[in-house]
């Protein structure tokens, strides 16, 4: 009986030993790690554009609390503005009209022209950041001043020029503009009336060398298309006793213009 008891007893013994070596323990429980990600970004904008910079890092923790970088990666990214678009397009073309003025005067002090009419066109390609060149023609149309006894109508100008667009402030929305041009004009003029009691009549034009300069305004409504307004002064260096042998004195013919503009890029 009493060795019956004994070898209970020591299997219970045997049993408890065994189930304290496989139970877990709370203490070397099962490490979790976790990842991190992290963005460092700057944006900066100005007249050209929006550009966002930065680096994104992926970071572990480790088993010791800490943690380590795993990977690392910069970007940037460029938004241009409405006008780096606009700059971006290499040609423009533009038709102008508006209002023309000569004040030159015959020998007895009258204008040979009232207040008219003048038209322009103009297809320019970038040459630079703010510079343009290329191609312009005009036609002056100055109104037909009728005086007493001696009157004259027709004074017209036409123009051929190698031109250039000189813009002070490409990236703003409302631009300031330099025009300039150099070529070769046919100004015309005819007058008719009495002289020293004689009826006379004549229409006589020539070819000369033309200049013109100026300032204007131009606003972008789109990257596209502009709407502006321009002062032009032209000089023709053609006398007006080059066409009027009767009045005509030797000072060239000058005018002064305002134009409204609408132009297209491309």
């Amino acid at each position: 009986m009493k060795r019956g008891i004994t070898a209970v007893t020591a299997l219970l013994m045997l049993a408890s030993v065994s189930f304290a070596q496989t139970a877990p323990n709370p203490a070397q429980g099962r490490v979790i790690k976790t990842d991190t990600t992290t963005v460092y970004d700057v944006t900066t904008t100005n007249k050209r554009g929006t550009t966002e910079y930065g680096v994104v890092e992926q970071t572990e923790s480790t088993p010791r609390g800490g943690t380590r970088l795993v990977n690392q990666m910069e970007y940037s990214d460029y938004t241009p503005s409405m006008m780096s678009l606009a700059n971006a397009k290499k040609g423009e073309l533009s038709l102008a009209f508006g209002m023309s003025q000569s004040y030159s005067k015959d020998t007895h002090g009258t204008h040979f022209a009232d207040l008219g009419m003048g038209g322009n066109a103009q297809l320019l390609f970038r040459a630079g950041e703010k510079l343009s060149l290329g191609l312009d023609y005009m036609l002056l149309m100055p109104h037909d001043n009728k005086g007493k006894g001696y009157s004259y109508e027709k004074l017209r100008l036409n123009g051929v020029a190698f031109a250039g667009k000189y813009t002070f402030n490409p990236y703003d929305r409302l631009n300031f503009y330099l025009p300039m041009g150099i070529g070769m004009a046919q100004v015309r003029l005819k007058g008719h009336g009495e002289r020293e009691g004689v009826y006379t009549s004549e229409s006589r034009d020539k070819w000369g060398l033309d200049m013109f300069a100026g300032l204007g305004m131009q606003y972008n409504l789109s990257e596209s298309v502009f709407l502006g307004m321009e002062y032009r002064y032209v000089v023709a260096f053609v006398t007006s006793d080059d066409l009027n042998r009767y009045y005509g004195k030797g000072h060239y013919f000058q005018f002064h213009n305002a134009f409204l503009r609408l132009g297209m890029r491309f």
